[in-house]
């Protein structure tokens, strides 16, 4: 009887734990939304990335080429979401309108496949990929580990 006191309060927090664990939301959409105009006052802070050494290298133009091709509507095999993005932006606009709106950005700029490929090169992934659309867009917890192996602060 003893036992079955101790035990049925630590089932009762596992139990907890496993409901909120499983109702996460997957995207961040809701967790940190910028809107065009306080993703554009980040993007302004950037430093120019055309002066830094390492930007020179023919791994970093590869790993740009790769971006590129990974998240312009006009390749083959782009996700939707970038396409849709990109019509998206077209639209009358509001500075106050959030970026990721319907996920559009999280699924062209965020998914696992782009961030492999930034995190391929450190240059591009710590000066290019991580400022611009992680930090920018709102989506910070992937520009540090474990979804990445670079230290974004050196």
């Amino acid at each position: 009887m003893n036992k079955l006191i101790l035990i049925l309060p630590i089932l009762s927090l596992i139990g907890i734990q496993l409901f909120f664990i499983l109702n996460q939301k997957n995207n961040l959409q809701n967790l940190v939304p910028v809107t065009f105009d306080q993703f554009q006052e980040c993007t302004d802070e950037i430093p120019d990335i055309s002066e830094l050494p390492c930007a020179a290298t023919e791994s970093f133009r590869n790993a740009t080429e790769k971006f590129f091709n990974a998240t312009t509507p006009d390749y083959p095999n782009v996700p939707q979401a970038c396409s849709d993005y990109y019509n998206y932006t077209q639209q009358e606009i509001s500075i106050e309108d959030f970026i990721n709106q319907n996920n559009y950005f999280l699924n062209c700029f965020i998914t696992e496949n782009v961030r492999e490929i930034a995190n391929s090169e450190e240059c591009f992934f710590k000066h290019f990929y991580a400022p611009t659309y992680l930090l920018c867009g709102g989506f910070n917890i992937y520009a540090y580990p474990p979804y990445t192996k670079y230290d974004i602060k050196n």
